[in-house]
């Protein structure tokens, strides 16, 4: 009997044991295992959805931006430089490009900048176009930067000279016009230009190679040059070796003429006589083609004729 009661003693006490450790397992797995599992789920699913991306270019602007205001802006504009070298996709570049493009220009007709100028004291015979010519610069260019207010020289009068070494690169696909500057061996990022619009000719495959063929101005239907009072308001465009591609403003839409109705015919008197041919018809006039260029901004392209010469290079890449 005594044995019997030890038996089922030790069986309770076994059975109590085993039903203990089971218990605290449940509880270590509800109360610990399963809210940590939980909560790298809920991390997981944080890091699975499109959460923004954090711009590094934010900061990096905002110092440039400081140094500038500060009065160095030298070391601003090479900051801006960079910020877009190492961060192409911050959404604070293209703002950078066009700071850095104002400085250049602002910089380019300093008379505080004597970078890359010349003093040139003008000789018996000269003329713009002469001077440009000798000196790889533009008509436009010597009268901004030396504030000519007439045309005629006169032996002794000092003109400054700035060398126009840009051309131009175009980017097709983000409808840009890059002017790039060559200083000794090296080129750099002068300005960027954005195209209202660009339409290559049928059949033409980037990459494109050209140079600019001619500077044209118009003015009510007449070319007029540099030097005549109607060259400020005449439009003006570049032209390049290349059939099709120009650099102008955009075309303006001329509206198709409008036919009037025509009162109906009295109906013809029978005839024997039998029908036209087809090939007798009149062809349909053939539908107009869209013109073909690089289309910019009236006033980018007044800009960019006092920078870019005949000669200058033209590239066109996807």
């Amino acid at each position: 009997m005594a044995k019997t009661q030890i038996k089922l003693l030790i069986f309770l006490i076994t059975v109590g044991l085993v039903a203990g450790t089971l218990a605290m397992g449940y509880w270590v797995y509800m109360n610990i295992l399963l809210k940590e599992s939980q909560v790298e789920h809920d991390i997981a699913s944080m890091k699975a959805k499109d959460r923004p991306r954090i711009d590094p270019g934010i900061r990096r602007f905002e110092a440039a931006v400081e140094l500038i205001h500060a009065g160095k802006v030298d070391e601003g504009r090479d900051s801006l430089y960079k910020l877009c070298q190492q961060f192409p996709d911050s959404k604070t570049c293209p703002e950078a490009m066009r700071i850095i493009g104002e400085i250049n220009m602002d910089q380019l007709y300093s008379a505080n900048s004597t970078a890359g100028k010349k003093d040139y004291i003008v000789q018996p015979g000269n003329s713009l176009n002469s001077i440009a010519t000798k000196y790889d610069t533009t008509v436009d260019s010597i009268i901004r930067s030396s504030g000519l207010m007439s045309f005629n020289l006169h032996p002794g009068d000092h003109l400054t000279i700035i060398p126009m070494d840009f051309h131009l690169g175009v980017s097709v696909a983000k409808k840009q016009v890059m002017l790039l500057r060559k200083v000794g061996d090296k080129e750099y990022l002068f300005k960027v230009y954005n195209a209202k619009d660009i339409r290559l000719p049928p059949g033409m495959h980037l990459p494109v190679e050209m140079t600019i063929a001619g500077k044209n101005s118009l003015f009510d239907g007449k070319p007029v040059v540099s030097t005549d009072p109607n060259y400020v308001d005449a439009e003006k465009w570049f032209a390049g070796t290349k059939s099709g591609i120009s650099i102008r403003t955009p075309p303006v839409a001329r509206a198709l003429p409008v036919e009037e109705p025509k009162a109906p015919s009295p109906a013809p008197k029978k005839s024997t006589a039998s029908a036209p041919s087809p090939a007798a018809m009149p062809a349909p006039a053939p539908a107009p083609t869209a013109e073909t260029g690089i289309f910019l901004a009236r006033e980018d392209i007044e800009e960019l004729f006092a920078l870019v010469r005949r000669g200058s290079k033209l590239s066109l890449v996807r």
